[in-house]
């Protein structure tokens, strides 16, 4: 939980993120390193899918982050690329009152 490097393997080359309102288009070695300052200032406990779909050829999940400093919502867009699911858009932004609750 909470480990950058190894959700980096599942980013495309190249990826558009959305963290607490700040926007980068950016390389996978470099959004690992945003992940894990993100990680270190918000540690997390948990993770669940509170919804997926698909849209012509690409994927997308909704989750819900947890933390000691709070819940965050996290979106993920997916492409296949040679048989791979890589993440080409992930956002984390601050859970509201509209959130979808976590699948059971």
């Amino acid at each position: 939980m909470g480990d950058a490097s190894a959700m980096s393997a599942w980013f495309h080359q190249s990826l558009e993120m959305a963290i607490l309102e700040e926007e980068y288009e950016t390389s996978k070695n470099q959004a690992s390193r945003i992940l894990e300052n993100f990680f270190k200032k918000y540690e997390p406990s948990g993770f669940s899918i509170s919804f997926e779909g698909s849209k012509k050829e690409s994927r997308y999940a909704i989750g819900t982050l947890t933390t000691a400093k709070g819940n965050f919502r996290v979106n993920m867009f997916f492409l296949s690329k040679e048989g791979k699911r890589l993440i080409y858009y992930l956002s984390i932004e601050k859970e509201s009152q509209y959130e979808l609750p976590p699948r059971t």
